[in-house]
């Protein structure tokens, strides 16, 4: 089980190098904690929730990786109105963790769900993974753009906030018992 979280993190982590960055900006404290997606020549404000009540206030994700169970992905409908584009949602898994690594491109195979000229996505994610959320806008275009489509690979239930916590209470006693045992050694005079 370690071994395959490690291995996640890995491929997040790698992933997030390859992937558009214009997809992953962070808004900031100014603009109460949302993701800004840069798609077809216009920025949606991307929010995610993990409940139908939570979303307009209260607990809601950017960067922060939701838990099993249900995961919402919103626009802001006014803002989608305007674009005069039919939006497609799909969330997406892999067929294999393998084919993240040798054939990125066609591995996100399998669609959970797919809403089509609607500016939220909901599903019910019933174990942790890697998935991932394709936004599209629909053009009349003879040759549409290919910033048309934006890919947002996020991890499902796996609870980072609780493992860093962790990973500082342990920093924490590692120092404690440096300190205790140099304290317990004492101070030596220099010579």
């Amino acid at each position: 089980m370690r071994a395959r979280f490690f291995f996640l993190l890995l491929t997040v982590f790698s992933l997030n190098l390859a992937v558009s960055p214009t997809l992953f900006a962070h808004a900031g404290v100014d603009h109460g904690d949302n993701c800004f997606v840069d798609i077809g020549g216009f920025t949606l404000r991307l929010g995610g929730f993990q409940a139908e009540d939570k979303i307009g206030g209260g607990k809601h994700f950017c960067h922060i990786l939701p838990a099993t169970g249900t995961v919402i992905f919103t626009f802001e409908e006014a803002v989608v109105a305007q674009l005069n584009k039919k939006m497609n949602l799909k969330f997406l898994a892999p067929d294999s963790y393998a084919d993240l690594i040798f054939n990125y491109a066609n591995a996100f195979n399998q669609t959970l769900a797919q809403v089509s000229g609607a500016a939220a996505i909901q599903y019910d994610f019933p174990k942790a993974g890697l998935y991932a959320l394709e936004v599209s806008l629909h053009s009349d275009e003879l040759e549409p753009s290919a910033n048309n489509t934006q890919r947002f690979l996020f991890l499902v239930g796996f609870p980072i906030i609780k493992m860093l916590v962790f990973t500082a209470l342990g920093f924490l006693l590692m120092l404690g018992f440096v300190l205790l045992s140099q304290l317990k050694n004492g101070v030596k005079p220099k010579k």
